[in-house]
């Protein structure tokens, strides 16, 4: 018996029947959110930076919306950044637009590449559910 159960957006249920994975998945009153990426529904890449991060905040929003949940119950993130001295700043003036105080626990990762060529970062959360 499962004590989970799948959390997709319809705009994200790509990832689910294309890709073969959850963007969210809930158990209990946690939320556990799969890396996002700044991809449209169609899985087509933004291009400039910081609209492509924009997207996928808003992507990462549509799982805690779906789920229940908020930007304010965000307790943990870890972001994986192609270019991490380049585009640290730019990533957290964006995250700023949606997550203020009291701060997640934050990890920030510099990585190589990600899943397709032209994507800059990845995110995934941890969020708390309100009862």
């Amino acid at each position: 018996m499962n004590h989970f159960y799948p959390v997709v957006p319809s705009d994200l249920d790509v990832l689910r029947s294309q890709r073969g994975y959850s963007p969210g998945v809930r158990t209990g009153n946690l939320l556990f959110v799969s890396g996002m990426l700044g991809r449209r529904p169609d899985l087509s890449i933004v291009e400039e930076p910081e609209t492509q991060l924009i997207q996928m905040f808003d992507n990462l929003g549509l799982v805690l919306k779906e789920a229940g949940s908020e930007w304010k119950c965000v307790v943990e993130m870890t972001a994986f950044l192609t270019e991490l001295r380049r585009d640290y700043a730019l990533f957290m003036q964006v995250r700023d637009r949606y997550i203020s105080e009291p701060y997640p626990a934050m990890t920030m990762i510099g990585t190589v590449e990600l899943a397709q060529p032209g994507l800059i970062c990845e995110l995934k959360a941890v969020a708390v559910v309100p009862e």
